[in-house]
């Protein structure tokens, strides 16, 4: 593995006051279908004290269509409008009716217009991916434009396995708020009832209105992957678009945690409670990597008040720690907490902070981190926040997965303040640059001319 570095140490002499500006398919057999709607079922897990409330949207029935194959069963299918202006969801509940363990699930749905004619088709993997006999899984899509849309039809694909080690999982304490930025943010906690050790690969959320039909889906955020017996860790859904669900039925894909150990990772800095000269709030923390490996990181820090969760944070750096390495982060994002609490210094403090970080994964032994070429093009700063604009460059002659950036500020005494990272791009091309942006939170009184910055873009070799 090698490791090119391009590093860039600055620190700023003015300070500036303007404001800134597929699926893979295992051909071992495959049921392949064309699906019809059916009623959806009742939620299995009830979010406390419900609002009730009619849905604002109305599912759009689904035409008739022939049989499916016996193997497995489609329970639901849903084409309901968007949050979004201009967009369609399709929603759908799949049951494996067949006598041994299926994989591998993914599900094409095609939307078609008038007289026939195709107008978009996108294909997802359900959640869970694979299930045991009469066990459920979950399917949800967007499509984006002012379609009109006559038919749907639903191709479902699978893949006998040899077995399914599923660790039950129980799903408690679910909470769900509108946050600021007006999407549904859903909390709870999965405790594991197995007698093993399990590994979360997935969660799901299907929101029901008060008749029992979708109005929505909500997507994992974040969560332990790694989770003991008998044990139980916090998690974060999210729903694009605002929702008042009267329930929450989840689909998890846990299983038997058969891999190797992960090397550890371990706090050398837990997150700490900071705040800015304007009075808002964030945590800084760094991350050690022991091993001889590249690690892949996963943390959360939990709020709590009189021992009930408030609010939930995930750590998730864009690319793997180097071996003895430490890694400042902040966290300037809080899911679920109430904006009174954090408009107030003095509710912050009252507040239990609880962190944990694994090691995902280690990684792999045919990919490489590449550093890459840099250059910072703007400085400012504004008040305890400090913008910096500048241009990634991929010199090398193969492709980048992930572009990032990763920025740390440190005082005279070389003490780290703030660090954060952002990645402009899935995809760098050889030769190619892309254009970021980041921003940093000072704590209270740094002066941000008297710091000093160290930058470094970075990336993983796709090749």
């Amino acid at each position: 593995m090698v490791l090119k570095m391009w590093v860039m140490s600055f620190r700023p002499h003015t300070v500036k006051k303007n404001k800134p500006g597929p699926w893979f398919l295992v051909s071992m057999f495959f049921a392949a279908l064309t699906i019809g709607s059916c009623a959806a079922f009742p939620g299995m897990v009830q979010n406390p004290d419900p609002q009730q409330t009619q849905s604002p949207i109305t599912p759009t029935a689904i035409p008739s269509s022939p049989t499916p194959a016996p193997e497995i069963d489609l329970l639901s299918l849903n084409l309901i409008p968007g949050q979004a202006p201009d967009s369609w969801q399709v929603i759908g509940r799949l049951i494996n009716k067949a006598e041994f363990p299926l994989g591998g699930i993914s599900v094409t749905v095609t939307l078609f217009g008038a007289e026939g004619v195709e107008l978009d088709k996108a294909t997802v993997p359900a959640i869970p991916a694979s299930f045991l006999p009469d066990e459920e899984a979950l399917f949800a899509l967007d499509f984006a434009g002012a379609l009109a849309v006559v038919d749907t039809t639903a191709e479902i694909y699978a893949e006998r396995i040899p077995r399914v080690r599923r660790v039950q999982g129980e799903i408690q304490n679910t909470t769900w708020q509108i946050n600021s930025e007006g999407d549904t943010v859903i909390l709870g906690q999965i405790t594991s009832a197995g007698i093993s050790q399990a590994k979360l690969r997935d969660l799901a959320v299907l929101m029901l209105d008060e008749n029992q039909e979708p109005m929505g889906y909500a997507h994992l955020v974040a969560s332990t992957t790694h989770i003991p017996p008998r044990e139980s860790s916090p998690f974060i859904a999210l729903a694009n678009g605002g929702f008042e669900p009267d329930d929450l039925v989840f689909f998890l894909d846990m299983v038997v945690d058969t891999s190797p150990p992960e090397p550890d990772l371990q706090f050398l800095e837990p997150p700490a409670l900071q705040f800015t000269d304007q009075g808002m709030p964030f945590f800084l923390g760094s991350i050690h990597n022991p091993s001889s490996d590249w690690v892949w990181a996963s943390g959360l820090l939990i709020l709590e008040n009189e021992d009930e969760m408030v609010g939930i944070a995930p750590i998730t750096p864009p690319l793997p720690i180097q071996p003895g390495g430490i890694h400042s982060f902040t966290i300037q994002q809080f899911w679920g907490i109430s904006p009174e609490i954090l408009a107030s210094e003095d509710a912050m403090r009252t507040l239990n902070a609880h962190a944990s970080v694994e090691g995902v994964a280690p990684l792999a032994a045919d990919e490489t981190v590449s550093l890459l070429e840099l250059s910072i093009s703007q400085y400012e700063a504004l008040g305890s926040i400090v913008f910096l604009r500048g241009v990634i460059t991929n010199p090398d002659n193969t492709l980048i997965r992930q572009p990032s950036i990763y920025v740390t500020a440190r005082n005279e005494e070389g003490l780290i303040l703030s660090a954060g990272w952002g990645s402009p791009a899935e995809l760098l091309e050889a030769g190619e640059a892309v254009d970021f942006e980041l921003s940093l939170l000072l704590p209270r009184e740094a002066d941000p001319a008297m710091l000093e910055y160290d930058v470094i873009a970075f990336g993983l070799d796709a090749n």
